[in-house]
């Protein structure tokens, strides 16, 4: 590792502490916590919910995990099916374990921060959802939604970066296109598991959080069965562990909606990210 990267981090680890390192002892963790998730595309406000809620001093809300994506991705290999198999175990034996495995990290961390709840924010998961439902059939989800081209604006840079979840084999079109083509597949993915798991779901939008937070969070809290705090509205009065986030919101104080940016698209940009995102747009009362 480079001096500068050395230097970096050890100032953010050790002058601005907001690095945290906790060691859990083995034996103090615990299994038998409501999983609980939020549901988005990346850049949808997602951080943001997160510092609110780890603002209440019953839950811990830690930077992105991804790590349960790869483990509930076991369940779709069929070589690995047919070995707990042959070892005389049930793929639902397996989820099971697998799941309390990743129990096992989410619950170290809760009480590393002196609590037991947590939700887990990482976008990757809305990808695949059905992955959660079949390690934790007992979670209960927040799905966050935001303006598909405020999304789309913030995820690439106004079509200057290439994510890693775009598709790699779509570089004949624009990456302001691709990313639409992303948005449309991950909504798609999270309004049909909504569908299919409504009592455990609650959906939000990212323009109501910050209009209407108190409304909003109560609702989110209330559906999480958490009681209220309003410690959830002062996020900025509060040191949250960065992860990767790099700090993108703690600089922000209150509530400050971000968007319409991509107004300076031209009609035609417009209407081809449209194209892909028009349906399920307009199901959630969006417009071009």
């Amino acid at each position: 590792m480079r001096l500068g990267e050395v230097a970096r981090r050890l100032y953010t680890d050790l002058v601005r502490r907001r690095a945290i390192v906790r060691i859990v002892p083995e034996g103090s963790v615990r299994s038998e916590v409501t999983p609980r998730f939020i549901l988005s595309p990346y850049r949808s406000g997602t951080t943001l919910l997160r510092y609110c809620l780890d603002s209440h001093p019953a839950l811990a809300c830690p930077p992105e995990t991804d790590f349960l994506a790869p483990l509930g991705a076991v369940l779709s290999d069929e070589g690995s099916i047919e070995g707990v198999s042959d070892l005389g175990y049930s793929k639902d034996s397996l989820a099971v374990a697998l799941g309390d495995m990743g129990r096992r990290f989410l619950d170290g961390y809760a009480l590393s921060r002196g609590v037991v709840d947590w939700v887990d924010k990482s976008p990757r998961y809305a990808e695949t959802p059905e992955i959660l439902d079949q390690l934790f059939p007992d979670a209960r989800y927040i799905i966050l939604h935001r303006h598909p081209f405020d999304q789309i604006y913030s995820f690439t840079r106004n079509g200057t970066f290439v994510h890693p979840a775009l598709d790699p084999g779509g570089s004949d079109a624009s990456v302001i296109v691709r990313a639409a083509k992303y948005w449309a597949s991950v909504t798609r993915n999270i309004l049909a598991f909504q569908d299919a798991h409504g009592p455990a779901c609650i959906a939000i939008k990212y323009e109501e959080l910050c209009d209407q937070p108190e409304t909003v969070l109560r609702r989110c809290l209330n559906h999480l069965r958490i009681p209220w705090d309003e410690a959830v509205l002062h996020h900025d009065r509060y040191r949250h562990d960065l992860g990767r986030a790099a700090g993108r919101v703690n600089g922000t104080v209150g509530f400050s909606w971000s968007g319409g940016a991509w107004s300076s698209w031209g009609e035609e940009t417009k209407a081809a990210a449209w194209v892909h995102v028009g349906e399920h747009a307009t199901r959630l009362g969006y417009s071009r």
